[in-house]
């Protein structure tokens, strides 16, 4: 998990903050609102390109964040534009923007307060800003979609994959200056302007340095001069009239193909994967029918009363942790601004990891070194553990102080009894069967009818191996069972959600605590187990030895939850079109030699319109809504808010894609 570096800033005397570590100030001493209306809103020319536009999104890039004043100006103006143009198809604004030293949300409060006009939109901004680690963070401002790409600008470019060719309508070439900041404008970011930038796409910056014009017009932009702002003499803005052949894709054989001329789009399974999909879909416009073989969503894994938030960080893959990180930072987000339409029960008062053997103790020592970051995940000892959870402990262990618990019974069931009221259909005791691609749409019978949809989403759990067209997917079922118990005098002390080898939820509502789970793999039954029902007590007064807190739980009620989750070895889900198992075997047979020869690779075979969403665990509050929020952006053909190398492991041919990588024969 690489680390970020905070930008250090000054103000002058003209109260305009100054970067210390560049030696250059964040906008125009004269008016930096006024600039950025000039140099970047009047020179992509967006209010008249807005008017003429034929998609429903528009995409901006910007190559420096800053202050966020070029988003919060372009922003306010895009609300106008939705407000004078309620019918236009343009519905929905990407800008995504790279930064290397972010600010903090004090820094940026601070100089917001300059901008009242902006007020609303600083203050949502600033409530979920949260730059822990290099990679994407979406932020959503209603039909404004803001990607930051923390870190260093190049190397997020180059995790822009191949599904942002042609993908930018206009560039806001921002920063510091070439001769503050050379290492910046470069070859390197031209060929990858050139690279994203939509035929007709445009670029201003506030610059006319002539070695800017130079690099380029050598990629194929025709760069224009107008008069700069305020006392500048000159600026540079152009297009990209020509399309140059594009080179071989980077990575063919992770190829997504999305559906974005489609709006029909049946959507599989009644769990929490598929609420946030939906949720995701339906901002994008898409018009949703939800089908679900039982009487009610959430009857299965997502059906528990309460269930621990939290991300999975692990002491042993740098990717996983960075997937969760940003999953569990996003998850808070949505589930932030789901909260204020749907009532659930939820208490984000933090998830203790007890230190319950030696073996843990090193592993929560090593996640501490791979984070590097208190505010979300601390070692503690047992006094600061104990004072944590409101009771005692007589080891210590860490503290993520951000997570907690909420009840996914509540938030799937009233989730999508308030997507129903924004257009969503959900049709119940209807399993679809047997889906077959005909005449451009997924068709299948039930009980003696047709219905078909454009796009077809299985997010169904471990019901997802019924399908022919999972075929080479090691997706396996694992039944838990959660207890439900009374809670006592001493129980009813716990402040928050403590893991073990297990897991402990402070008292809900109901006054009942949830411990869990069991954890059987291969097993789809449902029935009520007595035996896993007292293992599940056994473990927790073994883990939690010398804890009075832990003795006289009543069992007898037998009261529990079994869910069926749907795991995979590789401990991450998978996301994405679903893959053509025996084409893509005769596909790459011999991908290894042509790699390893530098000859061309045909684009991977996927089932058209087929997509899928799996493999969430145990994890599933935590990694749903980003997935969502992924699959729906990859459906719609809309920038992606991950990165490449996370994406491809997310990939649902990774499996066999990583022996044929390495010249292995696939079964």
């Amino acid at each position: 998990m690489k680390k970020l570096t905070f930008s250090q800033l000054t103000f002058n005397e003209n109260n305009t903050p100054v970067s210390e570590l560049f030696d250059d100030i964040y906008f125009s001493t004269q008016d930096g609102l006024a600039e950025s209306y000039y140099v970047f809103q009047e020179g992509n020319q967006l209010w008249e390109r807005w008017l003429s536009h034929s998609r429903e999104s528009f995409v901006i890039a910007e190559t420096g964040f800053g202050t966020g004043l070029n988003f919060l100006a372009v922003a306010n103006k895009f609300q106008r534009f939705r407000a004078e143009n309620p019918t236009h198809k343009l519905q929905r604004l990407y800008f995504l923007s790279f930064e290397k030293y972010p600010l903090t949300s004090a820094q940026l409060n601070q100089i917001h307060e300059s901008y009242p006009q902006f007020a609303t939109l600083s203050t949502n901004l600033t409530a979920c800003w949260k730059p822990r680690q290099v990679g994407c963070q979406r932020y959503h401002f209603g039909k404004i979609y803001l990607d930051i790409w923390f870190g260093d600008m190049q190397e997020s470019l180059s995790q822009w994959g191949d599904l942002y060719n042609g993908a930018v309508d206009a560039w806001f070439l921002d920063g510091f200056s070439p001769d503050k900041n050379p290492e910046m404008w470069n070859e390197g970011l031209y060929q990858q302007m050139f690279r994203t930038t939509r035929l007709n796409g445009t670029f201003a910056t506030f610059t006319a340095s002539s070695n800017v014009r130079r690099g380029l017009e050598a990629l194929g932009f025709e760069v224009k001069k107008r008069k700069g702002f305020g006392k500048k003499r000159e600026m540079l803005w152009g297009t990209k009239n020509v399309e140059v052949e594009s080179k071989l894709q980077q990575f063919p054989y992770f190829y997504q193909q999305n559906a974005e001329y489609c709006q029909d789009i049946a959507i599989v399974g009644g769990g929490v994967a598929s609420l946030f999909l939906a949720l995701s879909l339906i901002e994008k416009g898409k018009k949703i029918t939800l089908y679900c073989k039982d009487d009610q969503v959430a009857r299965n894994a997502s059906g528990n009363l309460q269930g621990a938030i939290y991300p999975q960080l692990s002491d042993d893959d740098d990717r996983n942790v960075r997937f969760y990180v940003h999953a569990f930072d996003y998850a808070l987000q949505r589930l932030n601004g789901l909260k204020q339409a749907v009532d659930f029960e939820h208490a984000l008062t933090g998830v203790a990891l007890y230190a319950y053997d030696e073996k843990q103790v090193k592993k929560l020592a090593k996640m501490a070194e791979i984070t590097q970051d208190e505010s979300l995940f601390q070692l503690c000892s047992a006094e600061e553990l104990s004072e944590k959870l409101g009771t005692s402990v007589p080891q210590g262990g860490a503290f993520i102080q951000e997570g907690g618990w909420l009840s996914p019974v509540q938030l799937v069931q009233n989730g999508f009894a308030w997507l129903a009221q924004k257009g969503l259909k959900i049709v119940l005791n209807h399993e679809v069967k047997d889906p077959q691609f005909v005449n451009g749409k997924w068709q299948w019978q039930y009980q003696g009818e047709t219905f078909s949809h454009e796009v077809l989403v299985l997010a169904n759990g471990h019901s997802f191996n019924a399908f022919t067209q999972a075929q080479g997917i090691p997706l396996y079922p694992v039944r838990g069972q959660v207890s439900q118990v009374p809670t006592t005098e001493k129980l009813a002390k716990l402040k928050c959600v403590i893991c073990y080898d297990g897991y402990l939820t402070p008292q809900s509502s109901k006054g009942t605590h949830c411990i869990g789970a069991s954890h059987i793999r291969d097993d789809a039954t449902t029935e009520f187990s007595p035996s896993e029902h007292e293992e599940n007590l056994a473990k927790l007064q073994q883990n939690l030895t010398a804890c009075d807190w832990t003795k006289g739980i009543d069992l007898s009620g037998n009261l529990a939850k079994v869910g069926i989750r749907a795991a995979l070895r590789d401990r991450i889900p998978m996301v994405g079109a679903v893959p053509n198992f025996e084409a893509q075997k005769a596909q790459y047979a011999n991908l290894y030699n042509l790699l390893r020869r530098k000859q061309a690779v045909e684009k991977t075979e996927n089932f058209t319109n087929l997509y899928m969403i799996n493999g969430l665990a145990s994890r599933g509050l935590t990694s749903a809504p980003l997935l969502g929020e992924l699959l729906a952006s990859l459906i719609a053909g809309e920038p992606l808010p991950i990165s490449e190398d996370i994406w491809q492991a997310l990939n649902p041919n990774r499996t066999w894609m990583r022996k044929l990588l390495k010249g292995s024969k696939v079964e």
